[in-house]
């Protein structure tokens, strides 16, 4: 489901866009496209009579740019700022989209070339080719990390001497969110191989979906840490917190 009148703002973005065209290099549009696609919201306009707040995709009429040679682009805005270049129809509403949204219409549509953000701006253009390396881009940087634990391994299990504080407190409202985690600990994993968070989770429902949304909430917390989960009912994650607490509780 999609919010529809929510507005969104984006400075970084902005600001990193209007660099690239003062000085355009690989490190300043690898960080682009890093807002783009794990980060920002995006607004465009649809046309829209509904009054409810949430709708989807099959429901939208969405507004597009055509170029002189014919080519259709569907448009993304920044904010509110950019989205008012466009001027402001009397029968439209915005629409609040992610990259990941806009990958999902623009490819299931033989018609739309690719997606212009800012079009009226300092424009950044993606066509369907590189939208689609770029999906499978973001799919395999979120793989889950599932630790597997071999046989005879070396391994050191502690409580962090430094907790990471802002990382904990993203994996718990990602945990409220999601509301089917019971309880989570964070510990410090050493193997002979490297050094890692690993993360034990209490849960009910599709293990793959919740490490994936835990993965996701907490990668720009990780700095050159990895982290490692396991759910609760494995025997060595359930051995591995017996004398320690855990950081998450779900609220009954």
């Amino acid at each position: 489901m999609i919010n529809i009148n929510e507005a969104t703002n984006n400075q970084k973005l902005k600001e990193l866009l209007k660099k690239m065209y003062e000085d355009n290099n690989p490190r300043l549009e690898n960080e682009v496209l890093e807002e783009i696609i794990m980060k920002v919201n995006f607004l465009s306009y649809i046309n829209s009579d509904q009054n409810n707040t949430e709708t989807d995709f099959e429901n939208i009429n969405f507004n597009v740019l055509t170029t002189d040679d014919n080519k259709i682009y569907l448009p993304a805005f920044t904010d509110l700022e950019e989205l008012a270049k466009w001027g402001i129809p009397s029968n439209m509403d915005t629409i609040t989209l992610n990259f990941d949204n806009y990958v999902e219409i623009i490819l299931e549509n033989e018609n739309i070339e690719g997606l212009v953000i800012n079009p009226f701006g300092d424009l950044y253009i993606l066509s369907k080719e590189w939208l689609r390396e770029l999906k499978d881009m973001k799919k395999d940087r979120l793989k889950v990390n599932e630790v597997r634990i071999e046989a005879n391994s070396k391994i050191l299990i502690s409580e962090p001497k430094h907790l990471p504080t802002m990382m904990i407190e993203t994996i718990k409202n990602c945990c409220d969110n999601l509301g089917n985690i019971k309880k989570a600990w964070l510990l410090e994993m050493i193997t002979e191989k490297d050094k890692s968070w690993l993360l034990i989770l209490d849960f009910e429902g599709d293990k793959n979906y919740i490490f994936s949304k835990i993965s996701q909430a907490a990668r720009n917390y990780l700095g050159n840490m990895y982290l490692d989960m396991l759910p609760y009912e494995d025997d060595f994650a359930r051995n591995s917190v017996q004398n320690h607490k855990a950081f998450y509780t779900k609220n009954k």
